[in-house]
């Protein structure tokens, strides 16, 4: 496994300074070209002292190189093998960089920069990265995906392996084999793959078995159970009576989670449950998020009526969408969308969960689902005080009832403000499982900090560019 993590590192890092030298490469190259070289489109040669004259955007580009490739999804190197376009999406990432590269010297005031030369390195310099690409999806492909052994109950071991989405025809990783909790004999194979033994075996499976990754399934345990209980407290209790819960920590606990400077005597002890908003962070979040909300409306203005515009002119109906979603404290309230269903979606069906290629869904309505821009009228909901930028995302009460009722500690999420993004829109598919999809929740809720939602605005930002996540 060590190994592993140490050649995806420094392959990561290995492309991160070759995107930077693929830069001035591609800079000194320009300026090559357009000197030495005839070229279509242009009357004469370029005159060398012009090198000498301009000033070169050189730490601008660096910089912008490395912002733009990220926020295009070209770090996250398993995703490469699923990228089809890889030319195409290159292109247009440096596309971008090539535009800001020209706002920069526009709002700077110096209109003398050669654009032949601009041009020439956005070739140059998209054949480099494209080529970079090419050659780590050369190396990962090489190395096959990565090899996982699941270690559960028969029970949780099928459900995790039907929430697995269709595997691409390069997956990133594969299912070497199944270990139950209590003797896989005579348990016939799930999903094509091999129960291989006992957890007591798991010691000589692992030898005997090539294996990257050894993933250990949670079982519901009596402790989730009276957590869940804890958090069903009467309508009438406020969030600042609800007690804490403490428990007194295992060796396990300690190696995976933080233990907290409460004790009881001389005996360590977890806080499992707390109050978030007594977290001074929290308020501060609550005032930048109406700051950032306003700003972000007024910017996003044009981007709205256009999508207004598309909308009325494609499909009957309004362009407004109004919902009703469960908030804080179980409260509900109209969150508000941009239309991407037919007009009636839900007449005769009741209110049913999207998919991914949902028939309801308007070729405008997909598009504008995509790139996030569907949801940008919940600012409203922002300013108001309903939502907030980064949170747990609000559900529907006809889902919100049905998991509080089925899956142990749901309503710890609604202890804080749904947001418009969360850690599991950014981590998640449409295939994630809502319980899937509450651990995300609640890894955001009690390891909270203004950096982690800066993190997950950019991650948001990314997605909305490569249009992935949920």
């Amino acid at each position: 496994m060590r190994r592993y993590a140490f050649s995806y590192q420094r392959t990561l890092l290995c492309l991160v300074l070759a995107d930077l030298l693929c830069v001035v490469g591609a800079y000194a190259g320009a300026f090559f070209l357009r000197v030495y070289l005839p070229l279509p489109l242009t009357v004469d040669f370029l005159p060398p002292s012009r090198f000498d004259e301009v000033s070169h955007p050189l730490f601008f580009l660096l910089a912008t190189q490395l912002v733009w490739l990220y926020f295009f999804g070209f770090y996250e190197l398993h995703s490469l093998q699923h990228r089809e376009r890889l030319l195409v999406s290159v292109a247009a990432a440096l596309g971008v960089q090539l535009l800001t590269t020209t706002a920069w010297y526009f709002f700077r005031g110096d209109l003398s920069f050669p654009r032949s030369v601009l041009v020439l390195f956005w070739l140059l310099n998209t054949v480099g990265v494209t080529s970079l690409r090419l050659w780590v999806v050369h190396l990962l492909r090489r190395a096959g995906p990565q090899r996982i052994l699941l270690v559960g109950s028969v029970e949780d071991v099928r459900a995790f392996l039907s929430s697995l989405p269709e595997l691409h025809p390069f997956p990133t990783f594969t299912v070497a084999g199944l270990v139950t909790l209590n003797g896989g004999s005579g348990v016939q194979a799930e999903a094509g793959v091999p129960w291989l033994g006992s957890a007591d075996e798991l010691p000589r499976i692992v030898q005997k078995v090539t294996v990257d990754d050894v993933l250990l399934l949670s079982p519901t345990t009596w402790k989730d159970v009276l957590v869940d209980r804890l958090l069903q407290s009467p309508a009438d209790q406020r969030l600042e009576e609800r007690p804490r819960l403490l428990v007194v920590p295992s060796v396990y606990d300690i190696l995976v989670g933080r233990v907290s400077s409460l004790r009881l005597h001389d005996v360590p002890l977890v806080e499992v449950l707390k109050n978030p908003q007594e977290d001074l962070a929290f308020l501060v979040k609550s005032i930048l998020d109406v700051v950032a909300a306003a700003l972000l409306l007024i910017l996003s203005l044009p981007l709205l009526v256009g999508a207004a515009v598309l909308i009325k002119l494609t499909s009957a109906g309004p362009v407004l969408y109004q919902q009703r979603r469960v908030g804080q404290g179980g409260k509900e309230f109209m969150v508000y969308k941009l239309r991407t269903m037919v007009d009636g979606a839900e007449n005769e069906t009741g209110p049913v969960l999207a998919s991914p290629r949902d028939g309801r869904v308007t070729w405008v309505g997909r598009f504008l689902r995509d790139s996030r821009i569907d949801e940008i009228p919940q600012l409203f909901n922002v300013l108001t005080g309903a939502m907030s930028l980064v949170g747990p995302r609000p559900e529907r009460p006809e889902f919100a009832n049905e998991f509080l009722r089925t899956i142990p500690g749901y309503a710890e999420r609604l202890q804080v403000k749904p947001g418009l993004t969360g850690l599991a829109q950014v981590n998640g598919e449409y295939h994630t499982t809502p319980e899937y999809k509450l651990k995300y929740d609640l890894a955001y809720i009690y390891n909270y900090s203004l950096w982690l939602d800066m993190r997950i605005l950019a991650e948001t930002v990314k997605a909305m560019l490569t249009r992935r996540g949920v």
